[in-house]
């Protein structure tokens, strides 16, 4: 016979996942859907295509798509808003934020097609230099802003609505790995 009952076991497995040690890309909410209009959809890393709803979580590691007919808000832990427009694919590849030490944040998105546009939150006013939106083409590095990202395979374009952004093509000094702006062959967008 075990040691540990159902219920004890039950109560383990609460305090270890509130600890810490479970999958946090599969349970921590970094955001939570405000608006959906149309089909739009989350799908977590390896799992099920999930229809989106007004309070649904968003999680690191989730595909937000959209169809034709199909926009989402997301407002992130750190008062970021990210709205994802018609047609477009993005992923939240990596969403560290700690209230109380804001300058060791750590956001990278990544819009493989489509439209988005983004309002930084208290993470990317922090830590600029660890905020990246990665399209097919360009990364893009932020400097406390409002702006609207549209890319397809071949193109991406931008605009600035308030403050500046940090546009470059990947190459050796600009992986999509990496965060924060890149300085080589760099234009800057106010």
């Amino acid at each position: 016979m075990s040691l540990l009952g159902l219920p004890s076991l039950a109560i383990l497995l609460t305090l270890i996942t509130s600890l810490g040690f479970a999958d946090p890309q599969s349970t921590v909410s970094v955001g939570e859907v405000g608006l959906v209009l149309g089909e739009a959809y989350r799908q977590p890393l390896g799992g099920k295509k999930q229809r989106l709803t007004r309070g649904s979580y968003i999680a690191v590691g989730d595909l937000i798509s959209t169809y034709s007919n199909g926009h989402v808000h997301v407002r992130f832990v750190d008062d970021a808003l990210v709205s994802v427009r018609p047609n477009s694919l993005l992923s939240i590849e990596r969403y560290e934020y700690d209230a109380a030490s804001p300058e060791d944040s750590a956001v990278r998105f990544n819009l493989q097609e489509g439209v988005t546009r983004a309002i930084s939150g208290n993470a990317a006013k922090a830590a600029r230099h660890r905020f990246r939106l990665n399209t097919p083409v360009v990364a893009i590095g932020v400097r406390g802003t409002d702006f609207v990202v549209s890319t397809s395979a071949a193109t991406t374009r931008a605009l600035v609505n308030e403050g500046t952004i940090v546009m470059a093509p990947y190459s050796d000094a600009c992986s999509a790995d990496s965060l924060g702006p890149c300085i080589i062959n760099a234009l800057e967008l106010t």
